[in-house]
């Protein structure tokens, strides 16, 4: 990892007094990283850009050079010449403008521990800058609060939303391969532990939806992609439950219903643990046990223990999933706003799976470490996420860096 420094530091100053002050702070940083010293125009060309704020009396000279540097911005500073006086003032100014920054500041085994854990951060908004997510179909119409501002987004998260019209899924599933899908459909039978309701056929057509998508996502090389997929049911009595599934296997984060913050938090959760996560409606809650059970029709098989080949809840058609997740720790994410601003996380446990026929297939029954209230008084919309495992320091440590407000 290659550091780069900006160094600001005021005319007031003596320039060689002030590098001699800072010895200790410059010494322990080329003991443990390769760095330079460079201006704000090469922050780009360095794997990790830091704004040195040498002494007091540079605010104004940091407003000046403010759209040269990368965000979210780190400023460092050892508290020598005011420097760290100044640090505040820039940082609230950062925040001002709508800015995302972080001081560094404290003993070098501290600070160097900080850059690496910023590092890191950095190279998972650095890889979400180049994303493009696609929303195919658009949201659907009952997701009157899960919408997302494509312009704020980008600015915030540099992600880039793509609208896609459902005709590209009339026109690539005439092209699809039945034979092609009917493989995919034996052997997504012979993975399950039951085929229930549907018939082969309903599983081969939900298999020629997952060729159609995956088509679509490699065309518009898409990094995630949400489906509006009540309409292509309504179309041609084809869930798309057996296609996010399969595409979540394969590494493409997919979600359901055109939500476009929902994907939005698979897709980051993916990046930061590695996990698929499962999307799902809070369809009950106990206030009395802080317990939940969350369900959907469809779940990424890689993240079950065994799987059941249902129909579609709703509509009692085609191709459900009713999957079964190992029981223990999970976290509980949601990132949301029109703005992707504000988020929720929550440690918590699958309890046991469910089989209820009054909610979508898969079910999951949850205890929260947050308080369930929050879903009655300040939900993030409806969708949420359950990641296996505890993920809530590293999720919160990115939130807070990317400058997000948490919702409890």
């Amino acid at each position: 990892m290659e550091l780069g420094l900006i160094t600001i530091v005021s005319a007031l100053h003596d320039l060689t007094s002030v590098e001699n002050s800072h010895y200790e702070l410059i010494s322990s940083l080329r003991k443990d990283f390769s760095f330079r010293f460079i201006t704000p125009e090469e922050a780009k060309n360095v794997d990790m850009p830091i704004v040195f704020v040498a002494s007091g009396g540079t605010e104004e000279m940091f407003r000046n050079i403010y759209d040269d540097i990368p965000q979210p911005i780190v400023l460092l500073t050892d508290g020598l010449h005011n420097s760290l006086a100044a640090s505040l003032e820039i940082q609230s100014w950062i925040k001002s403008v709508g800015g995302i920054s972080q001081i560094l500041h404290g003993e070098p085994e501290y600070l160097k521990r900080r850059i690496k854990v910023l590092y890191n951060l950095k190279n998972v908004s650095n890889k979400m800058r180049k994303s493009n997510i696609g929303v195919i179909g658009f949201p659907s119409s009952w997701l009157i609060a899960s919408q997302v501002n494509y312009a704020e987004a980008k600015k915030r998260w540099g992600v880039n939303y793509k609208n896609i019209e459902l005709g590209q899924v009339s026109d690539i599933m005439k092209t699809v391969s039945t034979d092609e899908a009917s493989k995919i459909a034996d052997k997504f039978i012979d993975n399950a532990s039951g085929l229930n309701e549907p018939t082969k056929k309903d599983v081969i057509d939900a298999a020629k939806i997952y060729l159609t998508i995956k088509e679509i996502c490699t065309k518009n090389k898409l990094d995630a992609m949400t489906l509006k997929c009540f309409d292509v049911l309504e179309k041609y009595n084809i869930s798309g439950c057996l296609a996010l599934s399969l595409l979540n296997d394969e590494g493409i984060v997919s979600g359901c219903e055109g939500d476009c913050q929902a994907v939005f938090s698979m897709y980051l959760a993916k990046l930061l643990t590695g996990e698929i996560p499962f999307m799902a409606n809070p369809s009950m809650i106990d206030q009395h046990t802080n317990e939940a059970i969350f369900a959907h029709c469809t779940v990424a098989t890689s993240m079950t223990e065994k799987y059941i080949i249902r129909n579609h809840f709703e509509s009692l058609k085609s191709v459900g999933i009713q999957g079964e997740i190992k029981e223990g720790p999970i976290t509980i994410f949601k990132c949301g706003g029109s703005g992707l601003d504000k988020y929720f996380l929550s440690k918590g446990e699958i309890l046991s799976n469910l089989s209820s026929p009054n909610m979508c297939r898969t079910q999951v029954r949850v205890r929260l470490d947050k308080n369930v209230d929050y879903f009655f008084k300040n939900p993030i919309a409806n969708h949420h996420l359950i990641i296996r495992g505890d993920h809530t320091e590293l999720i919160k440590e990115f939130m807070d860096y990317i400058g997000c407000t948490e919702i409890e």
